[in-house]
């Protein structure tokens, strides 16, 4: 056994001597004959160039790449057209050129070339604008020109090429088109057959450029690629054909397949790429540069399922039909100012939305399809939505929502116009508009949003609502507001109104918009409305990332449309009440803008009687500047002063006064945000009718009858008839000269009546008992007879601890008064 295998082992060795001898004898050989083998191969390759110039710079053997076989390197190769002065593009330019070549035929002295190799170098195909191309070059020569067979080159076929460090270019300047790879590795094998051949290769290509147009920009520009694929081509239809395989687009695993037309008529191509579970901003990272920023403007957060088709014509100037399609369940998708989670839609991109038009941006669209998320916790579903032009992008949708009124809060991240506790809503609006800021676009609204049981809290005022139903209609550019109740602790309000404009003016000019709005109630409480005399809250403040990040453009846009609209506000209501103030009958036409409340007309019953008024009050937060004019007209006076706490006086208040009155005012003041009059703040004019009044308990006449007129009822004094026309002048009431004819004493006052202080009034009181005349009608003769007899003269002013003390003296008498002080 051990000779037998000994004697293989000599047999072996032996051959393998004799084929290393054979191989280094190969090797000798080429050097010895380098320049004829140099000759050789530059025939070859001549055979097949037409024009031009083919150079290499050195030939040498390669003994350990292709043992047994032979390769030869060749050293700078270069392949230049005839034109190349003109363009400066070499067709081929090599650092090193390996070519193996067939070892039994090299003994016959023929050249076999089995493999080529080429190094660190260029391939440029380049077109001019003319349509010349530097690749004329490889045109065959005219049968008979070479050795032919069949009207085939008789020099061998290349079966299987490699590149390493190669750049390979198509650079055609007449059609716009740049296609410029970076090639790491190509190893590929060619075979003929009786249509055409098929290549097979393995490669890692970094894409500088895959442009069909170059206006355009490129597809899956510096994306490296990573594929072992086949590629065939038919002669006879021209057409070079990738079937559907696996590829790598840095990294991410896709499919994809192509093919390319090179007749002489239609000379079209078609690209397919199928990825699974690609990110959107990966997947739009493949497409040219314009068509990536549009789909750019959504990030969604998990991958999706993407299909990508480019169909087109190798023709100058032509824009291929892009058509990307796309679907994915629960992802979170986020655009300008709108959020979207648990989002699951499917949809699209096509440059030719409108079939025949140009592919330009004016043609292209985004589609969703069988939408549903949640914006901002908010349920909304929509079967198709389209983002159209994206030039100057159209949003067209039917969107529905159905959800409890407290997901609404969760919207504004805490600044949030209304804050909801209980309800339920549900809204179908198509709405058909620009999305980005700045548009010009009219927009367009139409649908219902319906509100149900809402309890919730108006937060710029601090308003607490119960029982809340309405329905917003919207009709494309206005909304009506129908069928709204609301209630408050003590306020029941049915409501309607309108803006109009408001698609249009919400987002870019909310303070043009007017609010139409018409109020009936069987009661209101205006002290639940105080905080309306103030400014409105601001929401509780967030931070500029919190707002990028949560605050939806819609509703943080509500809250500044309240603050800016105008609102027209007319108002029915059965019963009003305002502190002490109790109205029946109440109607008013008040306008509301962001710093004033205009009191158009306001008519109601008060008191027995009836009051109108006009005015105006301007909002400066804690101090409001207000002006009115008001007819009272047959008013309980008791009722009127208690109604608005007795006009700031202190001395006289409503428990001191009957009788009816009618009056005309023209008064000024400030009324503070909690609805409190600012005290010293009036000013105007106040003419009065008081007829059968009574002044009960009123100090100051008390303490002259303590004194004087101690028989006489001071404590209640009756008069048939008292006017005058008071000027109110913040801190005092200026009083012309007034007779007062009452049951107890006559009484001529005229003056300044203080505010808390700074009373200077002077008093004339006849000593003349009425009772003598109480039969007497005629009115002259009755002011006649009561200035008879002794004429009392007092002096009303304040003492050092602000009470009004009455003393002796007249105005035209200071000497009289001095330190006379009635006790």
């Amino acid at each position: 056994m051990r000779k037998w295998i000994r004697i293989a082992f000599i047999v072996f060795g032996s051959f393998l001597g004799v084929l290393i001898i054979l191989w280094l004898g190969l090797a000798w050989y080429i050097r010895q004959h380098k320049a004829e083998l140099l000759h050789q191969i530059s025939d070859i390759l001549n055979d097949r160039l037409h024009g031009g110039q083919l150079m290499i710079r050195d030939i040498e053997p390669s003994l350990v790449r292709s043992f047994p076989d032979i390769s030869v390197s060749l050293q700078n190769l270069s392949v230049k057209d005839s034109l190349w002065a003109q363009h400066h593009h070499n067709l081929l330019e090599v650092s090193r050129v390996f070519i193996k070549v067939n070892t039994l035929a090299l003994l016959h002295k023929k050249l076999d070339i089995k493999q080529v190799t080429l190094e660190r170098g260029t391939i440029y195909l380049y077109t001019d604008s003319t349509g010349y191309s530097n690749t004329s070059v490889l045109k065959r020569k005219a049968q008979g020109d070479s050795a032919t067979a069949g009207g085939r080159s008789m020099g061998p076929d290349i079966t299987r090429l490699q590149l390493i460090d190669m750049r390979f270019v198509m650079d055609n300047q007449e059609k716009k088109k740049l296609f410029d790879f970076d090639i790491d590795k190509l190893k590929g094998t060619l075979k003929n057959n009786d249509t055409g051949w098929v290549f097979s290769m393995s490669t890692s290509v970094l894409v500088k450029s895959f442009s069909f147009n170059t206006v355009r920009g490129s597809f899956i520009k510096n994306k490296r690629v990573e594929t072992s694929l086949d590629v065939q081509f038919n002669r006879k239809k021209k057409i070079l054909f990738i079937p559907q395989q696996g590829f790598e687009i840095d990294g991410q695993p896709i499919s994809a397949g192509a093919n390319f037309s090179f007749g002489d008529s239609v000379r079209q191509f078609n690209i397919h790429i199928v990825a699974e579970k690609v990110l959107l901003s990966q997947a739009s990272s493949w497409l040219t540069p314009k068509i990536s920023e549009r789909l750019d403007s959504i990030d969604l957060q998990k991958p999706l399922d993407a299909e990508f088709a480019l169909t087109g014509h190798m023709v100058p100037h032509d824009l291929p039909l892009v058509n990307v399609t796309w679907k994915t369940t629960d992802n979170v998708a986020v655009t300008k100012g709108l959020e979207l989670s648990e989002c699951s839609f499917g949809g699209g991109f096509t440059n030719e939305w409108v079939k025949g038009q140009p592919r330009t941006d004016d043609n292209s669209t985004i589609s969703l399809y069988s939408l549903k998320a949640r914006c901002y916790g908010i349920p909304v579903m929509a079967d198709t939505v389209h983002i159209t032009n994206l030039r100057h992008p159209v949003l067209t949708g039917y969107f529905r929502s159905e959800f409890p009124l407290t997901d609404l809060n969760n919207a504004t991240n805490g600044d949030a116009v209304f804050s909801f506790t209980s309800g339920t809503a549900k809204a179908a609006l198509y709405y058909k508009g620009g999305i980005a800021t700045g548009d010009t676009i009219t927009p367009y609204l139409k649908g219902t949003v319906q509100i149900k049981q809402g309890v919730l809290e108006y937060t710029p005022r601090n308003l607490q609502f119960k029982n809340c139903n309405a329905t917003l209609d919207f009709t494309g550019q206005d909304l009506y507001l129908k069928d709204i109740s609301i209630q408050t602790q003590n306020s029941s309000l049915l409501m309607d109104g309108s803006v109009r404009n408001i698609a249009n003016l919400y987002f870019t000019a909310p303070e043009k918009l007017q609010l139409d709005w018409n109020v009936r109630s069987p009661a209101i409480s205006l002290d639940e409305f105080r905080s309306f005399l103030g400014k409105r809250k601001s929401g509780v403040a967030v931070s500029k990332a919190a707002n990028r990040r949560k605050v939806n453009r819609v509703a943080s846009q509500l809250n500044v449309m309240l603050n800016s609209c105008n609102v027209n506000l007319k108002v029915l209501v059965d019963k009003l009440t305002y502190s002490h103030f109790i109205a029946q009958k109440v109607t008013a036409d008040i306008a509301l803008s962001q710093t004033e409340v205009l009191l158009r007309k306001i008519a109601l019953s008060h008191a027995g009687g009836s009051i109108q008024l006009t005015g105006n009050v301007k909002q400066d937060g804690t101090n409001n500047r207000f002006k009115i004019n008001t007819d009272i007209s047959n008013v309980h006076i008791d009722q009127l002063f208690y109604a608005f706490d007795n006009f700031g006086m202190k001395s006289l208040s409503a428990k001191n006064l009957q009788g009816i009155i009618s009056a005309k005012a023209d008064l000024s003041g400030n009324v503070r945000d909690n609805g409190q009059m600012a005290p010293q703040s009036m000013y105007g004019t106040l003419s009065f009718d008081l007829r059968q009044g009574a002044l009960i308990h009123f100090t100051p006449i008390e303490d002259i009858g303590d004194v004087v007129f101690r028989k006489r009822n001071l404590g209640n004094i009756t008069f048939d008839n008292l006017k005058n026309t008071l000027t109110l002048q913040g801190n005092k009431i200026l009083i012309p000269p007034m007779q007062i004819n009452s049951s107890a004493l006559y009484m001529n006052v005229s003056g300044v009546y203080g505010m808390p202080a700074g009373t200077d009034l002077y008093i004339d009181v006849p000593l003349r008992n009425p009772s003598k005349d109480e039969g007497i009608t005629d009115v002259k003769e009755r002011k006649k007879r009561s200035r008879r007899g002794i004429i009392l003269h007092l002096h009303a002013t304040d003492d050092s601890n602000g009470k009004v003390k009455i003393k002796l003296g007249g105005k035209g008498n200071p000497a009289e008064e001095k330190d006379k002080e009635l006790k």
